[in-house]
């Protein structure tokens, strides 16, 4: 499965209870330290199972990038 440029999930995916995409979930955009989440993204074992929540962290990155 592909994963498009502007990140989506579907419900009950089992990102949904990643612990980085619960560390970020409830935080505005504003709020999130882009560079926390590059040193999370490079924390990932770089594997098919990570590929969902590589996904949504580089799109948080867009989105931060895009916001300044």
């Amino acid at each position: 499965m592909g994963y498009e440029i502007n990140w989506s999930t579907f419900p009950n995916a089992p990102l949904l209870n990643h612990p980085l995409y619960q560390k970020y979930r409830l935080k505005t955009l504003a709020s999130i330290d882009r560079s926390g989440v590059v040193a999370d993204l490079n924390g990932i074992i770089m594997d098919n199972d990570s590929a969902p929540v590589v996904a949504y962290l580089c799109w948080l990155i867009r989105c931060k990038d895009l916001a300044v």
